[in-house]
């Protein structure tokens, strides 16, 4: 089955609210209104291009080129560990570009800033063994880079991709199409001989952290999701601007739909880093919500959250937290962290 058609067709139960619709109340065709589709559903036509590998200190590198629509295209990185002697888990990495996620220039392959090492995911990942696709996200990968350039500043870009995207294809959302690149990603990472197709995860951070969501949720190859602060009750996240969701989160409420459905009914075993715009006031009553949800179902457990209370970006703690529980998950070794303490080492001295 087409990755597209498999998203649409995955969800089959109601919402979880009390005073709300029950199970089997249609709700399967709600949020496939919800995300929308394009006109024409495709999925990747042909192989992805290789466009270069190199190495760098702590990774071996494909940068791949990957068809997205009829005429747009994503940037995947792989990252894969020096020494790799076995297959071994694989973990989707969608944010802006892959640069801030595998922690390096593309361009110069020089290191980036030591000020943002804890959002270098990738990074992080692929030093603790695992085969990362660092992929970019919409609306980079949507509009050309002269559009980028012409485009005002602040939210410009944003704006005029989905724009764009509306142009397109009226009925399918930014979300939609988030959703979709980032499966894409997934199968290019499921394809890799050097991964285990059996364990394959997903994370992200604000806007990946949407992306990861969505993807993990939505896609039954994923074993576990880690979303970093990304706003998982409605009003803690701009959900409603044109880039997700547009005129159609107002309707979406109306008829009952909220995230932790995907959560309860969908979702794989799932690691919330809370800290700005989600936190365990928002999001408490949601995820107990969803726990008791799964209970009934005969999914119980599998659902954490770990509040820093410090702001958007992960810390150390909450980082180290995500990754001894992922590797459990993964079925991975547990994580050595000499390597995080000395980014943590690093970005304490570039902040004096």
């Amino acid at each position: 089955m087409p990755r597209l058609a498999l998203i649409f067709c995955l969800i089959a139960v109601g919402v979880s609210a009390a005073d709300g619709p029950k199970l089997g109340d249609g709700s399967q065709q709600k949020w496939r209104q919800a995300l929308g589709s394009p006109r024409s559903p495709f999925g990747q036509v042909g192989p992805a291009e290789l466009v270069e590998s190199f190495d760098t200190p702590d990774f071996r590198a494909q940068l791949f080129r990957q068809r997205t629509g009829p005429e747009t295209w994503q940037r995947i990185l792989l990252l894969k560990p020096l020494r790799l002697e076995a297959r071994t888990g694989g973990v989707v990495v969608p944010f802006y570009d892959p640069d801030r996620m595998c922690g390096y220039d593309l361009r110069t392959k020089q290191r980036l800033g030591p000020e943002r090492n804890t959002a270098f995911f990738g990074l992080h990942l692929v030093r603790q063994g695992y085969v990362v696709a660092a992929v970019e996200a919409y609306p980079f990968n949507l509009l050309t880079p002269e559009e980028q350039k012409a485009s005002k500043g602040g939210m410009g870009v944003w704006r005029d991709a989905a724009a764009k995207l509306a142009r397109q294809e009226p009925g399918w959302t930014g979300m939609g199409k988030l959703t979709h690149d980032t499966l894409l990603a997934a199968d290019l990472l499921a394809a890799d001989a050097q991964v285990d197709s059996a364990r394959l995860a997903v994370m992200g951070h604000s806007l990946g952290g949407k992306m990861a969501f969505y993807a993990g949720c939505l896609d039954p190859r994923f074993k576990a999701i880690v979303a970093s602060d990304f706003g998982l009750a409605w009003d803690s996240s701009n959900w409603g601007d044109a880039w997700y969701f547009g005129d159609k989160l107002k309707a979406m409420r109306a008829d009952w739909l909220s995230q932790e459905q995907l959560l309860a009914f969908y979702a794989p075993p799932f690691f919330l880093i809370a800290g700005q715009y989600d936190s365990e006031a928002t999001c408490g009553p949601l995820l107990d919500a969803a726990r008791k949800t799964r209970e009934l179902t005969g999914r119980a457990g599998g659902i954490e959250m770990f509040d820093h209370h410090s702001g958007h970006q992960p810390t150390w703690p909450s980082l180290k937290a995500a990754y001894v529980w992922l590797a459990r998950r993964m079925d991975m070794p547990a994580p050595d962290f000499a390597y995080l303490d000395q980014l943590a080492r690093e970005q304490a001295k570039s902040a004096k």
